[in-house]
């Protein structure tokens, strides 16, 4: 299942200057442990832990960028969140024989669930937490989602369904036989969960309109400079990407079509409608801005004429594929599998 991994730690674990004051007090030999725990915590970090407060924030969704714009405070880039959904967790974890607690933001991309964390407190067992003492006496928790079925929605319940299991399975260590019938209900209730998503998924897939058979490349020429970028963008989807843009206009920076592989690896691509060759020029402007700029994973200059031996002398150097003519039409006939894979 694609969601099965509990999700990724985004960057690093940052400290807040109170933690690191909290750690500073440690001998270095414990602090050393500490740090040494809390980073192969970073597998499973919602694992093993009890959590004290749920928020969920919602972004603004910008048409013109295609993007959502979630709140300043939470630290999230502006094209990173798929869904415009973010949960933050305080949550409170035994790491190296210390109670640590640390704010949790979690959020999908890239088709990953993503975690962003910030350590707020290290204390050790039985001292009293600056931090619970500012807590409401009751646990709070999120409101729950839309009942309507959206893929996004599909996404963070399964996320919640993962985090469920965790404590299904920790109950499993400690709860006696009779104990065991009631989890092994809810167990039970998941999958019918699980199983009803999959439904529904199914026959959205099922209501979906086919997609239409590409052109062939005798018929790229038919096309306008838009067009022709719509039909690399459909050649995209068809191979699995999601996401997929035409950003198009004098300010796409050469990025003619933006789109996402399943694995989430970012492919920006530039488009030639051209009879004749690119030249070393235009393949080093793309790549003045592909990587750089763009923070592309797979760079592709696609043409429908070819490439100068110079410039795909250059292109190999610098890390561009190049999809000419003879490899689009191989592409578009379905002969060949996309650039990426």
């Amino acid at each position: 299942m694609l969601f099965r991994h509990p999700g990724y730690v985004s960057g690093f674990i940052q400290l807040r200057p109170e933690a690191e004051q909290d750690l500073a007090k440690l001998p270095k030999s414990r602090r050393e442990e500490w740090e040494a725990a809390i980073e192969a915590a970073e597998n499973d970090i919602l694992h093993d832990t009890v959590e004290l407060t749920r928020e969920e924030h919602r972004g603004t969704y910008d048409p013109k960028w295609q993007s959502w714009k979630m709140p300043v405070e939470l630290g999230i880039g502006i094209s990173a969140v798929e869904d415009g959904v973010a949960t933050v967790r305080l949550v409170q974890r035994r790491v190296a024989g210390f109670e640590t607690i640390y704010q949790v933001v979690s959020y999908l991309s890239g088709a990953s669930i993503r975690h962003q964390v910030t350590v707020g407190e290290v204390v050790a067992t039985g001292e009293r937490s600056r931090i619970h003492a500012s807590l409401p006496q009751q646990r709070t928790t999120a409101a729950p989602g839309d009942a309507a079925y959206s893929f996004g929605a599909y996404v963070r319940l399964l996320g919640e369904v993962e985090a469920s299991c965790h404590d299904l399975v920790a109950k499993y260590r400690t709860v006696n036989a009779e104990q065991h019938e009631a989890s092994y209900r809810e167990l039970r209730q998941l999958a019918a969960f699980l199983a009803e998503q999959t439904r529904l998924l199914e026959k959205k897939a099922a209501a979906s309109p086919a997609k239409p058979k590409f052109r062939a490349v005798k018929d790229w020429f038919d096309l306008t400079p838009s067009e022709f970028e719509q039909a690399i963008a459909d050649l995209c989807r068809e191979g699995g990407c999601y996401r997929v843009e035409t950003p198009g206009g004098a300010g796409d920076l050469g990025a003619d079509v933006i789109a996402y592989t399943p694995e989430g690896r970012k492919v920006v691509i530039q488009c030639k409608q051209y009879r004749g060759k690119v030249s070393s020029p235009e393949m080093q402007k793309f790549a003045g801005t592909v990587f750089s700029v763009h923070q592309a994973d797979i760079a592709l200059m696609v043409t429908t004429g070819f490439v100068t031996g110079p410039a795909a002398a250059y292109a190999s150097v610098i890390g561009i594929q190049i999809v000419d003519s003879n490899v689009l039409r191989r592409w578009a006939d379905g002969i060949d599998q996309p650039p990426w894979k």
